[in-house]
């Protein structure tokens, strides 16, 4: 039997290498799905790391140690701190430290201490500018900025004594004797995890000594640190449970609030963003491992249908059944394992470390593949006698094929309606629900196609169009057609599927990524006055065309908005209006000069005409031009009549009067009328409810006490009466915005937005030079940005500096397209492409194999009855062809249906965005030309055997 079998294999040698090679490559690409998810994982885990701060990779162990009863520094923290922190992978150093301050200054504050600190192997981490390294008692080496900041040089001595803070005084104050150094040697630290949380210059300016030297001091205490840092592959993917697992054991013994660990936040970054790759994975990966198997079952029945006539005579002669059903499912399956066997082998080999899984995902579908395909053989030789001779298909083979895709057509409904009820957490049948869409509509269309193939075949007999007619005959009348567009639609689907979601991720990262620039550079600035960032950005750039001021607070952001058209990455979907005419909006007018006062005092000439028995308070919003903080100045009661109300003010330098209030908080219905003389401008804007006239030699107002914030507040004018502002909702009830100092900003919608640069779908734009004019203050500002567009030439950048901004980082539209584009989801929508060529690349190994290896009975009994052999190789041609052509059209349309029904609603998807026809219309393309390739070699491989 085992002679007969491999005579069996042999004479069908073709068909066994296909199955073969068939095999090989679906368990072969099965056994890398976990190799490219564990590489994926891989780099998601060093991206994290390198972009983590310096507090979450590295950690510290701290406790202030007071001398014991004999005097000396208490040994028990250095003995035990070790143990608090042993992360794996990490490596500790040790160092101990107290404040100081020259031994000739009896009191100093805090810029005039010094840090004296020994640090565990701190000479194997600096470089030696001059001078030497710590060698012996009393020496000293300084940073080259701590040198510079206490102005001493190589050689020189230092006398320090231990500190104590008084907090009277809040001065630092001699706590023991002096002690004696001398600094040999100037040295610039190594960047490297070494110095665990940053090698930025601390506050107090660090000598470092050592151990000896550090102990010589009498302190009062002294702070004992022990650093982590972790050496390279300590944060890995191989190492992550077991730095979770020390967490979790540092968490149930304590640390007494001495550790500060920030390893927990990074590892819960990491694991979400593996989670988001991994959660595309299932709906790319089960669809095509089941494709995979069906193509080698189809192969398999392809093989079988054909051999049907030769088994029959095989049982016509009285062979046993065991044996029969032998040499029928040898013949597949001994191909089938041995391609399994060998794609598994060739995928763990590839794998690497992850060598068993992939061989287990490899075998799995290897065990499945043989069982299915020695399902089908034998059942294919099963049939009576008489249908084995006559080569037709047994009537109830037909009733289980309209069961089984009604099942299909039923799990498809149960699996999308599972899908959208089970909400982020994908589980069950709800991973299939793409794929059984897909399947659904491709066995619907293999249902139809007989009806249809047999219609347009008699309408091309009438016609007189031989090779047309006979090819849709022949797909109308054999079953084997069917199969075979059924995969090819899946596999035409799963690609535009694939390849739409693809789109559709890389669209919405790039989305995220303008939202959260909003320009193509951004420059980050240190602290500085609004009003300076300003003028220096506008001077920088006269012609508004390369640079905008930007200045971020809360739900807020603060542009020059005359320069927004030009600079900001602005998509039309934001807002119905054009940009430019949103830009004129919010800026409509010039902001006339400021309103400023000088001295140290400041006055103002009022006559209450009527106060309804009030008596509020009059108070001044001064904001100094030098940047300090905005000051109130509380110029006492108003009273009834004339006074003038004065009070002192930090306006050497000059401040802007930002408002004048009175007081009627707590109060509603009274009146306050009162006049100013002689005021500063008499143009103001009051509250809605105000009133403001011209009254001889000043201005008179009338305020109606209410519930309004600003109810008396009266501003300066320069700046329209309400600030325009692009909201992306609507505004508080009263129209007030709270900006920069909390100062209630009147505004009104100019329009509204569905989504804002930097802000997104929540937020509101300002015109950053009016929300200045209504602040309280000209205080330096944190965060402060300069955005610049894409062809920013690098004199702005420099103008920038030279006018006195410091840069203190930089982001770009690129690179944060870049970084999202490694980020979990989008690496495992990437894989769903990969799936979506592997089951293009199936289907046209299952087109190859099936044209190739069918049964060719009909067309030679066409070659004997007279027709031309040309004629017929047309027929297998264009039979196969139209296959691919109703292929194309009908998987194009799965897609659509699958992505629409459930695609949109996958991870790091955007449901609303909408995906350009170009990528799906080029994955189709290739898949045309794959597909007909696959089919005119097979009808080629046929025609010629």
């Amino acid at each position: 039997m085992i002679a007969l079998t491999l005579a069996v294999l042999w004479a069908r040698r073709r068909q066994a290498a296909a199955l073969f090679v068939l095999a090989a490559l679906a368990t072969g690409g099965v056994a890398l799905a976990p190799v490219y998810l564990a590489r994926v994982e891989a780099g998601i885990v060093a991206d994290k790391v390198a972009l983590a701060r310096a507090d979450e990779r590295a950690m510290l162990v701290a406790a202030t140690v007071e001398p014991d009863t004999t005097g000396a520094m208490d040994q028990s923290f250095e003995r035990q701190g070790a143990r608090l922190l042993d992360p794996p992978g990490y490596t500790q150093v040790f160092s101990a430290s107290f404040v100081a301050q020259p031994a000739q200054r009896p009191a100093v504050f805090l810029d005039g201490t010094r840090q004296v600190t020994y640090r565990q192997d701190v000479c194997e981490h600096v470089q030696v500018v001059s001078g030497r390294c710590l060698m012996s008692l009393g020496d000293a080496v300084l940073t080259e900025d701590t040198a510079r900041r206490l102005e001493v040089r190589l050689g020189d001595p230092m006398s320090l004594t231990a500190s104590a803070y008084n907090s009277s005084t809040s001065q630092f104050v001699l706590a023991g004797p002096p002690g004696f150094l001398t600094v040999v040697g100037i040295v610039r630290p190594i960047s490297s995890p070494y110095w665990g949380r940053g090698s930025d210059a601390p506050a107090i300016a660090p000598v470092y000594v050592d151990r000896r030297t550090l102990d010589g001091f009498s302190r009062p205490s002294e702070l004992q640190v022990f650093d982590a840092y972790p050496q390279p592959g300590a944060i890995s993917l191989t190492t992550l449970s077991r730095l979770r697992a020390w967490l979790a054991q540092v968490d149930a013994a304590g640390t007494d609030g001495k550790a500060s660990i920030g390893l927990g936040d990074l590892l819960d970054r990491i694991d979400a963003d593996r989670a988001a790759a991994r959660e595309p994975v299932p709906f790319a990966a089960i669809p095509v491992a089941l494709l995979g198997c069906a193509v080698l079952v189809l192969a398999a029945a392809t093989g079988a249908r054909a051999s049907r006539f030769e088994h029959g005579v095989v049982a016509l002669r009285g062979t046993h059944r065991a044996a029969r059903w032998w040499l029928a499912s040898a013949e597949p399956v001994i191909p089938v394992l041995a391609g399994g066997l060998a794609g598994g082998l060739t995928g763990s080999l590839i794998a690497g470390a992850g060598a068993l899984t992939a061989l287990g995902y490899g075998a799995g579908l290897t065990v499945a593949a043989v069982l299915a395909s020695a399902i089908v053989a034998i059942r294919a030789v099963s049939a009576p006698l008489s249908d084995l001779l006559r080569r037709v298909d047994r009537r109830a083979a037909r009733w289980r094929s309209a069961t089984f895709d009604v099942l299909v057509g039923l799990l498809a409904v149960v699996a999308v309606t599972h899908f959208h009820a089970s909400g982020d957490s994908v589980y069950g049948v709800a991973p299939l629900a793409p794929a059984l869409l897909m399947l659904a509509v491709a066995v619907l269309a293999a249902r139809a196609m007989p009806l249809l193939a047999a219609r347009a075949g008699a309408s091309a007999l009438r016609r007189g169009r031989l090779v047309p007619a006979l090819a849709a005959l022949r797909l109308a009348r054999q079953p084997a057609g069917r199969r075979v567009l059924t995969v090819l639609v899946a596999a035409v689907a799963l690609l535009g599927f694939a390849t739409t979601g693809v789109t559709v991720a890389v669209g919405s990262q790039q989305a995220r990524a303008d939202t959260a620039i909003g320009a193509s550079r951004v420059l980050s600035i240190a602290p500085t006055t609004r009003q300076r960032l300003l003028a220096i950005t506008r001077a920088a750039d006269p012609q508004g065309r390369y640079a905008m001021a930007v200045v971020p607070f809360k739900d807020l952001l603060a542009v020059d908005a005359t320069r927004l058209p030009a600079v900001a990455v602005w998509h039309p979907s934001y807002a119905d209006d054009a940009l430019p005419d949103l830009a004129r909006a919010l800026h409509p007018i010039p902001a006339a000069p400021a309103v400023a006062v000088r001295g140290d005092t400041v006055a103002f000439d009022i006559t209450a005409s009527r106060l309804d028995g009030l008596t509020p308070d009059l108070v001044a919003h001064l904001a100094p031009l030098d940047g300090a903080a905005g000051v109130e100045v509380r110029l006492g009661e108003l009273a009834p009549g004339r006074h003038m109300y004065s009070g002192p003010a930090p306006c050497t330098a000059g401040c802007r009067l930002a408002g004048l209030e009175v007081d009627l908080t707590g109060s509603s219905g009274p009146t306050v009328t009162l006049t100013l003389h002689g005021p500063l401008t008499r143009d103001w804007r009051t509250p809605p409810d105000a009133t403001v006239t011209a009254a001889g030699d000043g201005v008179r107002f009338e305020l109606h006490a209410g519930a309004r914030r600003d109810a008396g507040l009266l501003r300066p004018a320069g700046v329209p009466d309400r600030i325009p502002v692009l909201p992306t909702g609507p505004l508080p009830p009263d129209g007030l915005l709270d900006a920069f100092d909390d100062t209630p900003i009147p505004a009104t919608a100019v329009a509204t937005a569905r989504n804002l640069p930097r802000l997104g779908r929540n937020g509101v734009l300002i015109d950053l030079e009016y929300a200045d004019r209504l602040a309280g203050d000209s205080g330096s500002t944190q965060g402060a940005e300069v955005w610049l567009a894409s062809d920013a030439p690098p004199a702005v950048v420099d103008a920038l500096t030279a006018a006195g901004l410091t840069v203190t980082g930089e982001r770009t539209l690129s690179g944060e397209r870049a970084l999202l584009s490694r980020t979990g989801g989008a690496l495992g929508m990437r894989f769903s492409l990969l799936a979506g060529v592997a089951a293009a690349v199936l289907g046209a190994a299952a087109l190859l194999v099936t044209v190739a290896g069918g049964d060719r009975a009909d067309l030679t009994a066409l070659r004997r009855q007279g027709a031309p052999a040309r004629m017929t190789r047309r027929v297998e041609r264009a039979a196969a062809l139209a296959l691919v052509a109703v292929a194309l059209v009908v998987g194009s349309a799965a897609a659509v249906v699958a992505w629409f029904a459930v695609g949109r609603y996958l991870p790091a998807v955007d449901p609303g965005y909408v995906p350009p026809p170009g990528p799906l219309l080029l994955s189709l393309c290739a898949a045309a030309a794959l597909l007909g390739a696959g089919a005119l070699v097979g009808a080629r491989s046929r025609g010629s055997g």
